[in-house]
C-alpha cells in the first residue's frame, strides 16, 4: 500500500508499531496492534480487493507442507476436505466448514475470535489464496464458483465478480464458497499418491507439532497467573512447565508469540478487570501487575487501549 502512495504513518497510526520494528527480529507484534494496522488498511485503500490481491499472491504454505499435500490430491473435494482437516495450519483466527451434498459442496469460513472490523480482511484473503490455489491445480483460468460474503459490498461496482470471474453476492447468511460437484471431481494436474501419502505423515507431524504448542501456551498462561508478575520470566516460566527455556521459547516460536506478550495480555486483562470492579486504586494495581509506580503503569494502559487508567475508570462510573 506504501507503494501504491499510501502514507506509512497512516497505515502505522495508533498500532505502537514502529518502522525500526520490521527489521528487529525479536520483535513481537501484539494481535492487537496486528489488528489495528489491518483496520488501518482497510480505512486507507484506494483498492477494494486489496485483500483478494494479497490472498492470489500467496498459496497456502506451511514450509511448502500444507501447499504441497493439497496440491497431490486428485479431486477438489479431496483437497478441500484436506483445507477442513488441517486447517490449524493455515489459521488459528478463522474455522473452516465444508458440506457436500449430491449437487455442490459449501465451503464456509466464520471466525474463531471476535475480528471485528477486521473479520473482511480475513474472510477475503482466505476466499482469494482457495480460489488461486484451485485455479493454479486444475491449470485453468476461470473455475465455475459462487462467492457469499456476510456483509456490504465494500467497492462502489463490481470489482469482486471481476477479480474471482464469477458471481458475487453481499449481505448473505455467512462468508461462503459454493462449488458445482462438476467442479469438485475435476482431475488436479499434480495428483501424486506417493507424494500425497508422503506429505500427509508431514502435515500430521505439523498438526501435531501445532496442538502441542498451544498445549504450552494454556500452560504458559496458567502458570503466568499462578505467579507474582515481577517474578515472571522464562527461566521461572520454564522451571515450572519442567522445561528448559530453550525448549519454551521454541514452542511459543512455533505459534508466533513470546512469554512477554503472554505477560502483557495477561496485565491487560486484569488491568481492565480491576479497574472495572473499582475495588483496587491505580497505585495499588500497578503494583499487583508488577510495575515500578504508577506512571509506568499508566503509560501502558495508554498504549494498550488509547486512554489512562484514571479516564478509563471515569468514563465507566459515567456509564453506570
Amino acid at each position: 500500500m506504501v507503494m501504491q502512495g499510501v502514507a506509512l504513518n497512516e497505515l502505522l497510526l495508533n498500532t505502537n508499531i514502529t518502522l525500526a520494528d520490521f527489521t528487529n527480529i525479536n520483535k513481537t507484534v501484539l494481535f492487537e496492534q496486528f489488528i489495528a494496522l489491518i483496520n488501518n488498511a482497510r480505512a486507507l485503500r484506494a483498492n477494494p480487493t486489496y485483500a483478494l490481491v494479497l490472498g492470489e499472491q500467496f498459496y497456502i504454505n506451511h514450509d511448502g507442507i500444507l501447499s504441497c499435500r493439497v496440491m497431490s490430491s486428485e479431486h477438489p473435494l479431496a483437497a478441500m476436505e484436506l483445507l477442513h482437516q488441517y486447517q490449524s495450519l493455515f489459521t488459528e483466527l478463522l474455522e473452516f466448514n465444508l458440506d457436500v451434498n449430491d449437487d455442490y459442496g459449501i465451503f464456509s469460513i466464520s471466525e474463531k475470535f471476535p475480528l471485528g472490523e477486521a473479520l473482511p480482511h480475513f474472510v477475503e484473503y482466505s476466499f482469494s489464496v482457495l480460489c488461486s490455489l484451485a485455479k493454479f491445480c486444475l491449470a485453468k483460468n476461470e473455475m465455475k464458483v459462487e462467492l457469499e460474503f456476510a456483509y456490504a459490498n465494500p467497492g462502489t461496482d463490481n470489482e469482486f465478480e471481476t477479480f474471482f470471474g464469477n458471481p458475487v453476492r453481499f449481505n448473505c447468511s455467512a462468508n461462503r464458497v459454493i462449488i458445482p460437484k462438476e467442479t469438485l471431481s475435476q482431475n488436479i494436474i499434480f495428483a501424486n499418491k506417493e507424494s500425497a501419502a508422503e506429505n500427509e505423515k508431514l502435515c500430521g507431524q505439523h498438526l501435531a507439532q501445532v496442538h502441542s504448542d498451544q498445549k504450552v501456551i494454556q500452560n504458559v498462561k496458567a502458570a503466568i497467573r499462578s505467579m507474582p508478575f515481577n517474578e515472571v520470566s522464562l527461566e521461572a516460566l520454564a522451571q515450572q512447565l519442567c522445561m528448559s527455556p530453550r525448549s519454551l521459547r521454541r514452542h511459543l516460536q512455533g505459534q508466533g508469540v513470546s512469554y512477554k506478550t503472554l505477560l502483557e495480555n495477561e496485565r491487560k486483562r486484569i488491568a481492565l478487570k480491576r479497574i472495572e470492579k473499582q475495588d483496587i486504586s491505580i497505585e495499588k494495581l500497578a503494583e499487583v501487575l508488577g510495575y515500578h509506580n504508577a506512571s509506568s503503569f499508566s503509560r501502558a494502559f495508554k498504549r494498550w487501549f488509547g486512554i489512562s487508567p484514571h479516564h478509563y475508570q471515569q468514563e465507566r462510573e459515567q456509564e453506570q
